[in-house]
């Protein structure tokens, strides 16, 4: 049972991801110091933990960059990689998503399941991550380990397995963890820093819940399996490997979720966690099979993690570092990757040569000569390489599907202090701009400025300091503005013609459009009705071109205009003196002057989330959102917190941090994202349209 096979069968390549603050750092440091890969543990809140390494992390004691390490737990390689939980990031959080094969969701004991937690649900699940579930806070008083499993239930549609459960003393004080499967308590020796640990036997007082729940678990099991029915209804002893070989199979195909629980600060509780990433998430040769895609965009074939088979990685996260240029986070899902080796940029169609190959942990790393399937690694290229690039075997090139980010919805300008720094300011945006795909950096064409956009105020923020510290760069900064839309007020029906004279040849096309509104969030759709013989294809084509080419500034306001169909019922050509550029040109003035006639709708981006406040600050939180255009959606009670699910327009949003800070004496909590754009009130559109002189 040796060989390459084996060594895969021992990996696990698993993410950390959680709401902010639920405390995921702090275990990420835990399980590195009982793997002996840290021999002191760091603190998030002294801003001494070891994944969050950037100065700015440890500033603000919130991961920003998703980090990668690989630690060994009972011969296994575990590869984990830390995400942020702030939902500004949740580009960071998608790209590693997509590259691993399971996840350790950790939950606070004592705010339950938050808004972010669902978002980073919801993405796990769209990417078919197995996950088990980590309670924890299980220290402090006001913690609710069963409360937390039902939200799991009833907020995130999941089936929880509780393996463990708080083990307390009649004051409610958590002396350690019950373990359900071997029917012990566990206590954790606090001189050690939890590193040593004890299994008792039952106390007294556990017994009739161990009981209990070891019963519910045994029906849930025996749903699965008929050996473990057998053995249940037989009222015999199921063993203890069948157990975990039963739960193990339902958590790789998703059914249902192991749930453990503990405190990460408090140093209980986290061996098991990396027990049961051991017994229960997939091996890379328990996932399906990557899909490779040709150039048209067709399934090619599947590649299998099995070294014998063509190289194929993708690139989830692309680093600058001071000293060794661009580090690539690659994840390696067949073939073998080897120091020096050439290899195909499948996505832009160039070979580049592996100069450097590293096993990563946090900022440190170790040389390797090569690494194999499942292997999570770093690379230094010779060549320009992004995220969401594939590499592969030249001589059997394919795509792997490449990271969807979201497009910017907030935007600020940027000056440098003098000309002499503006192209060390425009190299320092480029260089962040390679590294998060989220972050974008252009011109705008109407005052010349230079814009740079991104997911939320904090998240420009944060890379607008990295510009001044990490790369030394002084700037100034305008103040945020919304990325609006606009689309089509009502259906308008256009006749276009183009009759223009170039170099002495005549260029002629005509149109006949309609333009209608589409509903929120549909983008453009383009429909032809004319016949063939009216409106050959290729100037058909051409028209669809000019049309999808006008709609990136409308003339009304100059943003980008979404939401639209256009319906080609007619035209005429010219066999002489028609062109696919006359035909372009025609489309691209239909389209502007459908906008002219029926007018725009101004859209603007909508972020939804919680704010959590202190039950005596709710009347002034609730009045401040109405102000702000928000829409209160419901209030929950939480013990002494009230959890309000709101969705507010962006624009209202810009300086609500220190606002709620002052309304509540620094208590509250917010999270938002954005989830749509909608129409902009008329009196506010009428003043963003007049205020771009418009």
């Amino acid at each position: 049972m040796d060989g390459p096979d084996y060594a895969i069968r021992k990996v696990r390549n698993i993410g950390i991801i959680a709401h902010i603050d639920a405390g995921k750092t702090t275990l990420t440091e835990r399980i590195l110091y009982y793997t002996g890969k840290i021999h002191k543990m760091g603190e998030v809140h002294d801003g001494t933990a070891e994944m969050d390494w950037m100065a700015l992390e440890k500033e603000r004691g919130i991961t920003i960059t998703a980090a990668a390490t690989t630690v060994t737990w009972r011969g296994h390689q575990i590869n984990i990689i830390d995400t942020p939980g702030h939902v500004d990031f949740t580009a960071e959080v998608e790209r590693s998503l997509r590259v691993l094969d399971g996840a350790v969701v950790v939950f606070s004991g004592v705010e339950g399941v938050e808004s972010q937690s669902e978002t980073v649900w919801r993405q796990a699940d769209r990417y078919h991550v197995p996950r088990i579930a980590f309670v924890n806070k299980l220290d402090r008083v006001e913690s609710d380990f069963y409360a937390t499993v039902r939200a799991i239930e009833e907020r995130l549609g999941a089936v929880a397995l509780p393996l463990f459960f708080p083990w307390r003393d009649p004051e409610g004080r958590l002396l350690g963890m019950v373990d359900v499967l071997r029917g012990e308590a566990i206590r954790w020796d606090q001189e050690t820093r939890g590193e040593k640990f004890e299994r008792l036997p039952l106390p007294e007082e556990v017994q009739e819940e161990h009981r209990r729940i070891k019963e519910e678990l045994l029906e849930r099991l025996s749903e699965l399996s008929d050996e473990v029915a057998e053995a249940y209804l037989a009222g015999e002893e199921v063993p203890r490997e069948l157990l975990i070989s039963v739960i193990r199979q339902a958590t790789i195909e998703r059914r249902w979720v192991p749930v453990l629980g503990g405190s990460a600060l408090g140093n209980i509780g986290v061996q098991p966690v990396l027990d049961a990433v051991v017994d229960f998430l997939p091996s890379p040769l328990d996932v399906p099979p990557v899909e490779g895609y040709g150039d048209d965009g067709e399934v090619k074939e599947v590649r299998r993690a099995d070294p014998d088979e063509p190289l194929a990685a993708l690139v989830f996260k692309v680093a600058s570092d001071p000293y060794a240029g661009r580090l690539l986070y690659t994840r390696i899902y067949s073939g073998t990757l080897s120091e020096g080796q050439v290899v195909l940029n499948a996505t832009v169609g160039r070979k580049v040569r592996v100069t450097k190959l590293f096993r990563l942990h946090a900022n440190r790393r170790e040389r390797l000569n090569q690494a194999g399937p499942g292997d999570i690694v770093g690379v230094i290229s010779t060549d320009r390489v992004l995220t969401g690039d594939t590499l592969c075997d030249p001589s059997h090139p394919l795509h792997l599907e490449p990271i969807a980010f979201p497009e910017p919805v907030v935007f600020m300008a940027v000056e440098p202090r003098s000309e002499a720094e503006e192209k060390a300011l425009l190299e320092a945006l480029e260089k962040i701009s390679q590294e998060d795909p989220t972050f974008h950096v252009l011109t705008d064409e109407s005052t010349g400025q230079l814009l740079v956009g991104g997911m939320g105020e904090l998240h420009l923020e944060i890379q607008l300091r990295r510009v001044r510290e990490e790369f030394g760069v002084p700037h100034r900064v305008g103040r945020p503005l919304v990325a609006y839309k606009e689309t089509i007020a009502k259906a308008v029906e256009i006749e276009e013609e183009f009759v223009h004279t170039m170099g002495g040849r005549g260029q002629y096309a005509k149109l006949r459009v309609r333009f209608e509104p589409l509903p929120r969030g549909e983008g453009f759709s383009f429909v032809c009705q004319a016949p063939p013989e009216e409106l050959p294809p290729h100037f058909v084509e051409a028209a669809r071109r000019g049309i999808e080419g006008a709609l990136a500034a409308s003339p009304i306001g100059g943003y980008p205009v979404v939401d639209v169909r256009a319906v080609v019922l007619g035209g005429m050509f010219n066999p002489v003196d028609s062109t696919e550029i006359a035909f372009e040109t025609c489309g691209t003035h239909a389209l502007r002057r459908a906008l002219e006639e029926a007018g725009v709708l101004l859209l603007e981006p909508i972020a939804e989330g919680d704010i959590i406040t202190p039950s005596e600050y709710l009347g002034e939180v609730v009045s401040d959102l109405g102000r702000r255009r928000g829409e209160v959606r419901s209030i929950e009670a939480k013990g002494t917190v009230e959890v309000i699910h709101v969705a507010i327009p962006l624009a209202e949003t810009f300086g609500y941090a220190t606002r709620l800070r002052s309304l509540t004496q620094g208590r509250a909590t917010y999270t938002l994202r954005v989830t749509h754009y909608d129409v902009v009130p008329e009196q506010i559109a009428r003043e963003v349209l007049r205020s771009r002189g418009y």
